[in-house]
């Protein structure tokens, strides 16, 4: 895990429309400290730079303002989904959430929380980065990771959202990775509760390949098991089941790989070769092939 970081978003969760307008922007030449920024993106100056943070945090701008080869392939020219239209795209922004370490508790939530108990509350997981932090030995304000929570919530849920354009803008809420509901507390209160979703997933098995062939830490032979627990393994960034990963594998196709079982232990076989992009490209063109 890497230096913790719980600030940046300037307390806006990121609109899903948000993406693409940072990606032209940057394509354009043009730079979020511009004067004429505000104009050019036709937002505010708080706005300008959580456009400017989302873009890191989802993996589509370097440090140095540089945009990714992933941003090129999903928002570029001729780009795969800039829009955000097919539910792989999100599956694969999320796991670029965690694996850009941009924002922490995107990847302590998903990789650890989830370990301790499938049902939380805002309290127990203010708990849970206060202890991590702890941990560390560095030190956050309340207010800090109280603004990274609601922005968290925000992203993958709409309770509590007042706010109609917010309602439809949630970028990840189609993903059903965090369900919620209310319920009173001891004092008869309305208390919000989330709830992990590791139930049966429509996930298309490109987004598993292309988590396992970005980490490139795998060989050609990878245990169910390393599958499902690994640190932003498929199973924590998709909160699946060893179960549920191997109901997956099960339909691979024989272009890139195949599952079996050696010795009683679940395997899956990668292609030699195989590069996550054009795992990706197959995709798409299959799917909108005719469109």
């Amino acid at each position: 895990m890497r230096k913790l970081s719980f600030s940046g978003h300037e307390t806006f969760a990121c609109k899903i429309y948000w993406l693409k307008k940072g990606y032209d922007f940057v394509r354009a030449g043009k730079r979020f400290t511009d004067s004429d920024a505000v104009v050019d993106l036709g937002v505010g100056k708080n706005m300008v730079a959580s456009i400017r943070f989302w873009l890191k945090a989802f993996g589509l701008l370097s440090d140095d303002d540089q945009l990714t080869e992933f941003a090129d392939f999903v928002f570029g020219k001729n780009g795969v989904d800039p829009y955000l239209e097919d539910p792989l795209t999100l599956w694969l922004l999320h796991y670029q959430l965690m694996k850009s370490g941009k924002s922490s508790i995107y990847p302590l939530v998903f990789n650890e929380l989830r370990r301790q108990k499938n049902e939380f509350t805002k309290y127990r997981l203010l708990n849970f980065l206060k202890r991590k932090i702890e941990e560390q030995k560095a030190t956050f304000s309340d207010a800090t990771l109280n603004s990274d929570i609601k922005v968290f919530f925000a992203n993958y849920t709409k309770l509590g959202s007042n706010d109609v354009e917010d309602a439809y803008s949630t970028i990840l809420f189609e993903l059903g990775l965090i369900n919620n509901y209310q319920r009173l507390d001891h004092d008869d209160k309305p208390l919000d509760v989330y709830t992990f979703n590791t139930r049966e997933k429509n996930i298309p098995i490109e987004a598993l390949l292309f988590v396992l062939l970005d980490r490139g830490s795998y060989g050609s032979s990878i245990s169910v098991n390393h599958l499902a627990n690994d640190f932003n393994s498929v199973g924590n960034t998709f909160l699946l089941t060893e179960s549920a990963i191997i109901e997956l594998l099960h339909d691979i196709s024989s272009e890139y790989g195949s599952y079996s079982e050696t010795a009683g232990n679940p395997v899956l076989q990668l292609t030699k070769d195989l590069n996550k992009f054009n795992v990706l490209n197959n995709y798409y063109k299959l799917t909108y092939a005719g469109v």
